[in-house]
């Protein structure tokens, strides 16, 4: 219960305080009459009226340059040195980030020295030639007549061997063809005359043995056993020919002569490889033949207008080539592109850089604005360029600069799924301790719906 007592005693204490404090410190907070607010509103411009909260629209946003720009090389390399510092003024074209290009700088040695090579040329061509040219392009003459009679002989070489060859096809066609076709009728009755023959001389000499043999006069017959033998194998050998005119070739004898004709083939199918590149050959020579000559009349005749217009053209391509390495070089530097103020420097001296990566910041902060970042889409449509607005910023919250909207984004941004409009307001009086990136504050007076 004395707990109950305490608290009440403390509400009631409160209750004191805040009526005393409405009452002598801050009597605007004690509501008023109608009456009396009717009547001051009868005695108010429009201006001195409050417009209240709902028509005040609030906004946040940054301080930036009103040109500004992210730097970077168009080619690569190795920084070599950095010009500037950072808040460092620069005037437009000066050079702050030099970088090593080893690539590029040999590339314009190179040109350099094709030009120097080019108008020598021309110079020579318009001279004319000495005698040691003159004889130096008869000799080309003399060894490309020799290199045109030496491809001719390789080509006539190639289709005489191809010829060879396809005479052995031949050959050996007409071999396989006698083969297949089998002896003739002839070649199987000589061959049978052969056999009867044999057995002739076969009987003849078995009696001749068989009249010795059994005689006890005769003391040897070694003569007619010899004569016998032999009668016996000659039999024998017209038997086997007659076997062979009568059966034909067999399948191996065929297989064999089938290879022959193939291996010819093939040698013929080489030997016709070799004549495209033989003829080739003699082309190449002929060409050649007829560049030395050429070159012979160009020597003799001296140079003509088209000769000079190439040479000439020669030159401007060099030179052309020349410029575009000295761009290239060009192209390892960060020049800038407008005066203004070195916000970052995002590298370091030594560091490898890649074309297209950022390595300054650069901006005119003689002339900034705040670029509101949260501004709802259902309050953008209240807003035109123009319009007066209040800006106060973290660092100074104690005062307040007159603002002027001067562009309203027509495209929304997206942020944490909000849709927002950036508005660009001109500062015309800015303090001299306002530094680019500070958070602003927009409040926007708008006539109440």
């Amino acid at each position: 219960m004395k707990r109950v007592w305490i608290l009440l005693a403390l509400v009631l204490i409160l209750a004191a305080g805040g009526l005393a404090y409405v009452t002598y410190v801050d009597p605007s907070l004690i509501p008023q009459s109608t009456d009396s607010t009717a009547e001051e509103a009868e005695g108010s411009s429009p201006e001195e009226i409050d417009p209240g909260l709902d028509a005040v629209i609030w906004a946040s946003g940054k301080l930036l340059p009103t040109v500004w720009a992210n730097l970077s090389p168009l080619q690569g390399g190795i920084v070599q040195t950095l010009q500037v510092n950072e808040g460092d003024w620069v005037e437009e074209g000066e050079v702050l980030v030099q970088l090593e290009n080893p690539a590029a700088n040999s590339q314009v040695e190179i040109s350099a020295a094709t030009v120097v090579e080019a108008e020598a040329a021309h110079a020579q061509l318009l001279a004319g030639a000495s005698e040691a040219e003159i004889a130096a392009a008869e000799a080309s003459i003399a060894t490309a007549e020799a290199q045109v009679s030496l491809a001719a002989g390789r080509l006539l070489e190639a289709q005489k061997t191809v010829e060879f060859y396809e005479v052995e096809v031949r050959i050996t066609q007409e071999q396989f063809n006698e083969l297949a076709a089998g002896p003739t009728e002839a070649e199987r009755a000589a061959a049978a005359a052969r056999v009867e023959v044999a057995q002739a001389a076969l009987d003849h000499a078995q009696a001749a043995y068989n009249a010795v043999r059994g005689d006890p006069t005769i003391g040897s017959t070694q003569l007619e056993a010899l004569q016998l033998e032999q009668a016996t194998k000659s039999l024998k050998a017209a038997q086997a020919e007659f076997a062979v005119a009568t059966q034909g070739a067999s399948e191996q004898q065929l297989a064999v002569a089938r290879s022959r004709i193939q291996e010819a083939q093939s040698r013929v199918a080489v030997a016709e490889s070799q004549i495209p590149a033989a003829e080739a050959g003699v082309q190449s020579a002929l060409a050649a033949l007829a560049s030395a000559q050429a070159n012979l009349r160009r020597i003799n005749e001296g140079a003509s207008p088209e000769d000079i217009a190439v040479s000439l053209a020669r030159i401007g391509t060099a030179k052309a080539q020349l410029a575009s390495a000295q761009a290239n070089v060009v192209q390892s530097q960060i020049v800038a592109p407008f005066s203004g103020q070195v916000g970052a420097l995002l590298v370091r001296s030594g560091e490898l850089v890649s074309a297209g990566q950022v390595l300054v910041l650069l901006g005119d902060t003689s002339s900034m604005h705040v670029e509101t970042t949260d501004l709802r889409e259902t309050d953008v449509v209240q807003l035109r360029s123009g319009q007066t607005v209040e800006v106060t910023f973290d660092s100074m919250p104690d005062q307040i600069f007159d603002g002027l909207i001067t562009h309203i984004a027509p495209v929304s941004t997206s942020d944490r799924g909000s849709t927002n409009f950036t508005v660009h307001v001109d500062v015309p009086q800015q303090d001299d301790n306002l530094r680019w990136g500070m958070t602003a504050f927009v409040n926007i007076l708008v006539s109440p719906q």
